[in-house]
């Protein structure tokens, strides 16, 4: 996956270089302001949208519905919740666009056309019959009753001896 090196090399990188470049603009202190001001707004936004996800996934199992889409938007919110906590401006604005209703729907359909284009999807068929497993096909039946038949034992049985 070649966006694996940049995630956790390159971004990180990039993060540092912009706040270093911020706080050498704007001083220290109002860079931490920053950092913590998105921290809280993506906390609160995270905390908000999750439970109002949460909710509808509720409502649809109880109607007996499939919440797929809320899933998969319960997913991307989670997502955003991590990139808004974590400090720094590129994983903020994208943690942002991720928690915003109005951004997260198309970029659940462009994730969604992405996924599917790489999705193998099996199926199998099952089915079930009312008939017995163990009736014969042959269609004869022969009807009859069992008794139970106890003999004696004769003189040539041999009995163990149980101890």
């Amino acid at each position: 996956m070649p966006w694996l090196p940049v995630i956790f090399v390159v971004l990180p990188f990039t993060e540092l270089m912009i706040l270093l470049k911020i706080g050498a603009e704007w001083g220290v202190l109002p860079t931490l302001g920053l950092i913590i001001v998105t921290a809280t707004i993506g906390y609160q936004l995270f905390r908000h949208q999750g439970m109002s996800t949460w909710q509808r996934v509720n409502q649809k199992v109880a109607q007996g519905e499939m919440p797929t889409s809320d899933m998969t938007e319960g997913v991307l919110i989670l997502m955003a919740g991590v990139l808004m906590i974590t400090p720094g401006l590129i994983t903020d604005t994208i943690g942002l666009l991720c928690l915003l209703p109005f951004t997260r729907r198309p970029l659940l359909k462009l994730l969604g056309k992405r996924l599917m284009a790489k999705v193998t999807v099996y199926s199998s068929a099952t089915s079930q019959t009312t008939e017995d497993p163990y009736r014969s096909n042959s269609g004869k039946v022969f009807d009859g009753e069992a008794h139970e038949v106890k003999e004696a034992p004769s003189e040539n049985t041999r009995q163990l001896d149980r101890d």
